[in-house]
């Protein structure tokens, strides 16, 4: 099946849009700076012009670079969590997992961006200890809400784990991270059609349900069908 609402699931895109307010306006510029220029390519003065505005405005909403990067890392990879959030409140466990599973590939677009994100967020904290448990608190939101997702369903009785439901769920969470960076970084043997098939038959596995019965899901604008031919990059958009 498709997924009509999926929008609900794609993250806020990272331009400055009328409904963000200044403040993230300019983290949303440094986000995207951060994944064209890298964390240490970014300057305030880049990150300015990416705003339209002048070097002085991200003086006064940043005390320095460095609050400018990890603010802009919160607010860029900390809106997963409250997607997934969302997702769980479904109530049908196995639409929310394809679902889930889905919204976690790197879709080109903001998607792939986000683990970008990522990345440079890894980067840094190899370099600066202190940034260790802001990555600590991001990966745990998604962490966590998948092990909620799979205790609600085990519960339920639509999972059948082959492990302790907070083991499988690690499982899961560290599969997709292996994949999905594989993707990212551009393995040859990791496209990411071939990461979605193998995630999904992962959780299949390993929370014991049988792979028909994992509804299809593909991102899709609100109210519409995917249509036949379009690409993963016209379907996000």
């Amino acid at each position: 099946m498709a997924l009509a609402d999926a929008l609900v699931a794609i993250p806020v895109n990272l331009a400055a849009a009328d409904s963000l307010d200044r403040r993230e306006q300019l983290m949303a510029a440094a986000a995207r700076v951060l994944v064209r220029d890298g964390s240490a390519g970014m300057r305030v003065r880049d990150v300015a012009v990416e705003a339209g505005v002048s070097t002085g405005i991200v003086h006064y909403y940043f005390a320095s670079k460095d609050e400018m990067l990890v603010d802009a890392l919160r607010w860029a990879i900390g809106k997963p969590a409250e997607r997934f959030a969302e997702l769980r409140r479904d109530g049908d466990h196995l639409r929310v997992l394809a679902t889930l599973l889905e919204v976690s590939l790197p879709h080109p677009g903001v998607l792939f961006d986000e683990y970008v994100l990522w990345l440079e967020l890894w980067t840094a904290v190899t370099h600066d200890a202190a940034l260790q448990p802001l990555c600590e608190e991001l990966a745990g939101d998604y962490r966590d809400e998948l092990v909620k997702l799979v205790r609600e369903g085990t519960s339920s009785g639509a999972f059948h784990p082959v492990a302790p439901p907070d083991e499988v769920a690690e499982r899961i969470s560290a599969m997709v991270d292996g994949l999905c960076f594989r993707s990212v970084v551009g393995y040859s043997w990791t496209p990411l059609e071939r990461v979605r098939t193998m995630l999904r038959a992962f959780a299949c596995e390993q929370l014991g349900i049988v792979p028909a019965d994992l509804p299809e899901m593909r991102l899709s604008r609100r109210g519409e069908s995917p249509r036949a031919g379009m690409t993963n990059e016209e379907e996000t958009r």
